[in-house]
């Protein structure tokens, strides 16, 4: 395997190699700029022009891409509250505060920094477990992975800071909006209302771009100004906010690991992808937190922590990928189709044949994060002056945005009416107190658990036991049991010390 990967570090600095990788990060970087593009299109977009390139440029054409698509979603996150790619929708939770009091450089920067520290985390995760890959991923199935999605939902309650019972109710909308559609569990339609567009259900980008940026348009209108007008920008030092940003993540080097190990696990089992990597890291972080109560209000850790995880489920997704023909994430089933293409088999065989494919992956998602960091560090003094725009002009070109990604992403008309929906859906809701996340990780979640927990039952005959038999999967009921009930015996005993004082 060593001279697999002194072959790879030898191919990547040839000119082809860094051309591809450099083309590979600007066509990411844009695509996941752009609100409803992503990854996915993006990937999708690169293939057909791989073809007849030598298998390793090709390789590090699509690493270039997955490199650069998280840090590209992050900028209009940040200071549009407008999610580039889906799984950036956490960003928004303390990117926007944060670029609303004038620290938008310094959002930007920990987005650059905890990309570069994610990718590296992830790479070095990857190749920890590529030995024991194998059994790690066979030893999930439907019952853990029921488990692992539910854990994701429990931690609704936690991202309601303060306030579980709307905290809940919002995550119950998101499940019910995600079961509209066709369901192959029971092969019948469920609240069609006999319209043939929702046989395929609600798609996410339009729904989540609308439900925050298009509620967050509203509120422009109504508010004026700019997004940082309640603080005197003209006292900001924008150049001195990189090396901050740069300075937060160097001061975290705990919750930098830990994100990364988050993000790559997440990464490692297939089906979940970056929005359930950078939720769950980011609840994760929250409850790690000497600080929760600032979370959602602006917290660096929060950005530091759903970049970072962000990025680091790209090298744990790789493992399914290239050890069983099983993609990690969306956009890998793209790379499972640029395999075959260049005459390349996932599987056991990939991995004692071809190693130096998978090197070449992972050093190419790290060099081109490398450059997309330093770039990102350089721009983020300029970009973030996108703040102190006025509303009134920076109102339409996010209109136009959330209009262009949600129709791009289908071509479909009414993805744009979804999206109409789901902001004044979201202004309703905010005006009455109910947190967006929730909402978020309820329509992502709410399938996973219900595809996983139907799975169960029907290979264990009906029977429930099979939720607390098996080993890991009675060890991820428990934690999910420890979670619920930690946090009311810490409430009781802080309201206790309160009336004893």
């Amino acid at each position: 395997m060593f001279e697999s990967l002194v072959f790879a570090a030898a191919k990547i600095l040839e000119p082809m190699s860094i051309v591809s990788l450099l083309l590979g990060m600007s066509l990411g970087a844009i695509f996941g700029l752009l609100p409803g593009l992503g990854g996915i299109l993006s990937m999708a977009v690169a293939l057909p022009f791989s073809y007849g390139m030598e298998p390793m440029h090709a390789m590090f054409l699509f690493a270039g891409i997955m490199s650069s698509e998280g840090f590209g979603g992050a900028i209009p996150s940040i200071l549009l509250n407008t999610p580039g790619t889906a799984q950036n929708a956490a960003t928004c939770l303390d990117g926007y505060p944060m670029a609303k009091r004038g620290e938008g450089g310094r959002a930007i920067s920990i987005a650059a920094t905890s990309c570069l520290a994610g990718s590296i985390g992830g790479v070095v995760v990857t190749l920890v477990l590529l030995p024991v890959v194998k059994p790690l991923v066979y030893s999930f199935g439907y019952p853990e992975f029921f488990w692992l999605t539910a854990l994701g939902l429990i931690t609704i309650a936690v991202a309601a800071k303060g306030n579980m019972i709307k905290g809940l109710a919002g995550g119950g909308i998101g499940v019910l909006i995600s079961m509209i559609g066709y369901t192959e569990m029971f092969g019948a339609f469920r609240y069609t209302m006999g319209s043939d567009y929702l046989w395929d259900g609600i798609s996410l980008v339009p729904f989540v771009t609308g439900l925050f940026a298009l509620s967050e348009l509203i509120i422009y209108a109504s508010r004026g100004g700019s997004t940082a007008s309640l603080v005197d920008t003209s006292q900001v030092n924008w150049s001195s906010q990189a090396l901050q940003g740069v300075m937060d993540v160097v001061k975290r080097p705990m919750l930098t690991i830990r994100s990364a190990i988050v993000g790559a696990l997440v990464g490692v089992v297939p089906g979940l992808g970056g929005p359930v990597a950078s939720f769950v890291s980011y609840t994760v972080a929250m409850r790690s937190s000497k600080n929760p109560e600032q979370f959602g209000k602006g917290s660096p850790e929060g950005v530091l922590a759903c970049e970072t995880a962000m990025d680091a489920k790209d090298g744990g997704a790789l493992l399914p990928t290239v050890a069983f023909g099983i993609p990690g994430s969306p956009d890998q089933a793209i790379l499972l189709g640029g395999f075959i293409l260049h005459g390349l088999q996932p599987g056991p065989l990939m991995i004692r044949d071809h190693m130096e494919i998978v090197y070449a992956l992972l050093l190419g998602i790290v060099f081109a994060q490398v450059c997309l960091s330093f770039l990102g560090l350089l721009i983020a003094p300029w970009m973030a002056r996108l703040s102190t725009v006025r509303n009134r002009i920076i109102a339409p070109f996010v209109l136009l945005l959330v209009f262009f990604g949600a129709y791009m992403g289908r071509t479909n008309i009414f993805d744009v009416g979804v999206a109409l929906f789901a902001g004044l859906l979201g202004y309703f809701m905010r005006r009455c107190g109910f947190p967006l996340v929730t909402v978020v990780m309820g329509f992502i979640l709410g399938p996973l658990a219900e595809r996983a927990f139907l799975q169960s039952l029907q290979m264990s005959d009906g029977s429930y036991l099979v939720f607390v038999t098996r080993p890991i999967s009675a060890g991820l009921a428990l934690l999910l049991v420890a979670m619920l009930v930690l946090p009311i015996i810490k409430g009781s005993r802080n309201k206790a010390k309160r009336s004893i004082a």
